[in-house]
């Protein structure tokens, strides 16, 4: 009689056993299958997301020959370059007469309101002459294509870069914020990242 009453209790232990197995399975199943949570996520400006960046005179170097180098690839005929010391500096070559000469125009860097950078050409050398900046910067506006970005004004002797133009509305944008030239100087961006 003892044997057959643990023969009984082990069978209702043995069902309850398999029970437990088969909710638990279906109740795994069931959490599985249903959704997930998930986490609550901040609505997105509609304006563009800045980042501030600062540089010294090496990156600011880097990064205009970056721009101009690929520039360079699309325009063939481009000889230029765009350097910082203790002035900004374009120098290349021009066609004078049918032959090549080295030029470098010296300028002054200023801030805008809008964020965009003006250079004031404050002297012009051609191979070792004097000449008026506005004359270099006139003859590269005809007879260079230059990025949209930069804008030529031969009249005033200026450079303006449209910094906030480099990307575009949907790309990348920047707006300068400080040009300091001193020592190894100190340039202060605004990058703005587009929402999508």
């Amino acid at each position: 009689m003892k044997k057959a009453k643990e023969k009984k209790l082990f069978k209702y232990l043995f069902i309850l056993l398999v029970l437990v197995l088969i909710g638990g399975a279906f109740y795994a199943w069931k959490q599985m299958n249903s959704e997930t949570v998930n986490p609550q996520m901040g609505t997105a400006s509609k304006n563009n997301t800045p980042i501030s960046v600062s540089l010294n005179k090496k990156q600011i170097n880097a990064l205009s020959s970056y721009y101009l180098e690929k520039f360079e690839k699309k325009e063939k005929n481009m000889d230029y370059k765009f350097w910082v010391d203790k002035q900004a500096y374009v120098y290349g070559k021009i066609t004078i007469l049918g032959s090549k000469v080295g030029y470098l125009l010296s300028l002054d860097p200023h801030l805008l309101s809008n964020g965009d950078v003006e250079l004031t050409a404050s002297k012009l050398e051609v191979g070792k002459l004097n000449v008026p900046p506005r004359f270099v910067i006139g003859y590269v506006g005809k007879h260079y294509n230059i990025p949209k970005w930069v804008e030529l004004d031969s009249k005033n002797s200026r450079i303006i870069l449209h910094v906030n133009k480099l990307g575009g509305k949907k790309e990348l944008s920047y707006q300068a914020n400080k040009i300091d030239m001193n020592g190894d100087g100190d340039f202060e961006f605004k990058v703005l990242i587009p929402n999508q």
